[in-house]
């Protein structure tokens, strides 16, 4: 019984796999721009009401399209390189993982399913990066944070890989290097920006308390 009900939920997570496969295809080949359930049926071989019983909107597959990258990388047994963090492990799995399928990402650039799918992305990233940043002493709401974090989405993102490799021609792996390096030092300078305005603060905070104590 137990067997019978483990190989269900493979054969779930199969059709499910299947069905997202077929609508990264489909963006990453521009076969269409607006992508339909029926253009994905026809790509997966999986009936329609198949597809909406997994996905009951559009935007429910979509979401999940996007997220395949991100589900992908943290499932990944990735070596981790000396000096990485949880975060450096995971840019490398992941920009691994897109580096597989490049045509998607240039896609995504352009087509309106593309940036429907990098618009789904963008919660989930911003999630991560504010925790992230957070473990690293500075406050996401802050700011500070706050520009931290747009700009940390611009070098960690997809479109940050492809602009350092089909731009600048960097290999994946250096783009994943350069990547992380700025991901430091944008920290850093964050840290640092923080604790001179902090500084600042509480000598002007002691100047005034002493010239008060004059009077």
């Amino acid at each position: 019984m137990m067997w019978s009900v483990a190989l269900r939920d493979d054969q779930r997570e199969l059709t499910r796999r299947t069905i997202l496969g077929a609508v990264i295809d489909l963006v990453a080949h521009g076969t269409l721009d607006k992508l339909s359930v029926p253009a994905v049926s026809r790509q997966s071989g999986v009936s329609v009401a198949t597809i909406y019983r997994y996905f009951p909107t559009k935007d429910d597959l979509l979401a999940a399209a996007a997220a395949e990258p991100s589900r992908r990388a943290l499932d990944a047994a990735a070596p981790r390189l000396p000096g990485d963090d949880d975060f450096a492990a995971f840019q490398r799995a992941m920009w691994t993982d897109f580096s597989h399928n490049l045509p998607l990402l240039r896609h995504q650039l352009t087509s309106e399913a593309g940036r429907s799918m990098r618009e789904s992305r963008l919660a989930r990233s911003r999630e991560m990066l504010s925790g992230y940043i957070r473990s690293q002493g500075v406050d996401p709401n802050s700011a500070e944070g706050q520009r931290l974090m747009a700009l940390l989405l611009l070098v960690s993102g997809s479109l940050g890989l492809v602009e350092l490799h089909d731009r600048q021609a960097l290999g994946i792996d250096e783009a994943i290097d350069v990547s992380l390096w700025a991901t430091r030092a944008l920290i850093e300078a964050s840290r640092t920006n923080s604790r001179s305005r902090t500084d600042k603060t509480n000598g002007s905070a002691t100047r005034t308390t002493k010239k008060r104590g004059t009077k």
